[in-house]
Formats: structure tokens, sequence, C-alpha cells
């Protein structure tokens, strides 16, 4: 079995497994633009993003969540909020992580919040999946082969291209570029409607912090942003000086609408 299809199958069955919490689980991550424009050959992601939501914190709903991840086979391990799954046939295990927003009691910033006895770290923009989310149906294999349909709240497209620019700034990963040129590349029904959606968020706070970090990777041709995404869509077969080009093309559209 293919890694991405191994994180496909665990990203599914988690979301089954926690499925009485679903109104407090938003997906975010490396899956939310394969999920949001299926058949356009986004390369998914190698491991499964969930955030937590502020309404969960300190209600007993949550007390059972670490034991029913355990009881379904995943192994927690000492990074807080980290479980790993092994997959049939994959050549690795799946890594799962619980992370939370950091405003989550009375407008107090925390690097980690304590549900029960499971520790969830904190991680900048998150919050703003919480406030920006829709409910979809995903189907697909679960790990055990068998075929599964499940209801899961996933981030929109405007919040996820905002929460992969803290991404951008706080490590050196290339497919957090590639996955913002995507998104931009494949809205619907364009990056001039995505700016008129994007322009509330973007206001000031996080979203404002988030496009001024997107204008600053985004800068020029030759920026870490293009130069990124482009070496990531090259690897699936991309030709590297169009896409380049393209995700410098489509965030200058972006942010030159967002202007107007």
């Amino acid at each position: 079995m293919k890694q991405q299809d191994a994180a496909r199958a665990v990203l599914i069955e988690v979301i089954n497994v926690l499925g009485a919490f679903k109104d407090d689980i938003v997906i975010v991550g490396g899956w939310v633009p394969d999920l949001k424009y299926p058949d356009k050959k986004h390369i998914g992601s190698l491991d499964v993003d969930l955030a937590i939501g502020p309404n969960a914190v300190g209600e007993d709903v949550y007390s059972s969540i670490l034991n029913r991840l355990t009881e379904s086979n995943y192994a927690h391990f000492t990074a807080p909020t980290r479980f790993i799954r092994e997959v049939p046939d994959a050549s690795e295990p799946v890594k799962v992580d619980l992370i939370s927003g950091e405003y989550v009691a009375e407008g107090d910033k925390t690097r980690a919040i304590m549900v029960d006895a499971l520790k969830i770290n904190s991680i900048r923009g998150v919050d703003l999946a919480f406030e920006n989310c829709e409910e979809i149906t995903i189907t697909g294999k679960m790990p055990n082969g068998s075929d599964n349909v499940v209801n899961a709240r996933i981030v929109s497209p405007e919040a996820f291209v905002l929460i992969k620019a803290f991404a951008l700034d706080e490590r050196n990963k290339e497919k957090d570029a590639y996955d913002i040129a995507f998104v931009l590349k494949h809205y619907e029904p364009s990056i001039e409607a995505l700016a008129e959606n994007l322009k509330p968020i973007v206001q000031d706070g996080l979203g404002a912090d988030a496009l001024q970090i997107l204008r600053d990777k985004f800068k020029t041709l030759d920026s870490v942003g293009p130069v990124n995404a482009a070496a990531v869509a090259e690897e699936s077969g991309g030709d590297r000086e169009q896409e380049q080009q393209a995700a410098f093309q489509n965030a200058i559209t972006l942010f030159e609408a967002l202007a107007e």
C-alpha cells in the first residue's frame, strides 16, 4: 500500500473512531487540498492533522479520547499530541497529530492544553479553523481494507491558506508552499472570489498576520513560496518553471484583488 493511501485510510478511521466528538474536531494539514479538490492530482499527505476545538476543553465528553485511540490500535508516543498507527503493507506507520489553537481560555494564549490525560499542543493560526470550517463526506478504504463513509468538519480553503502561511514562517517544509499554491490554482470559481472571501478574515488579528507572511513568502518569482511549491510539484511530474511562475502569478493576483 502506498504511504499516501495508508494515511488516507487512517484519516477515515480516526474520524470514525472519534465520531462522537466530530463537532469539535476539524481536519487541517496536508489532506485539506485533496479533500476539497478531488481529482485535481494533489499529492496527498503522509500523516493526519486534526484540530481539537476550544469548546472541548474541560468537557467530560473528551475523557475517553485517549482510550478510544489506544483501544483502536493507535500507539501514544512521548510527543504529547502524537499517535502512531501501523497499517498492513505500508512502508511506515502513519502519524496522527492532535492540535489546538492558541486562544483557548478567555483570550489567553497557551502552548498546550489538557483534555483530561491528553496534552494537546497549541499551533499558531489553528484558531482560524474553528471559525471557518464546513462539513464534508469522505469515502474510502479503512486500514483493514473495508470500505467506509464518514462525515467530518474540514477547514475552509480560505483559512487553510492562512494557517499554512504560519507554517511557512515557522518551519522549512516545501510542501507548505505547495499546498498554498495548489489552493490558489484550483479555488473555485476564481482567485478574485477567494480574495472576496478572505477580506473579512484578514482585516486584523491572526488573519492580518498570516496575509503579511504570504506577501513576504510570495513577494517575487524567486521567493521561497514559488520556489518550494515548484520543487514539490516537479516531484509529481509538473514542469518546475511553469509551476513556479503559476504559484507566483496566482499569489500576485490574490494580493491585487485583496487591495481593490
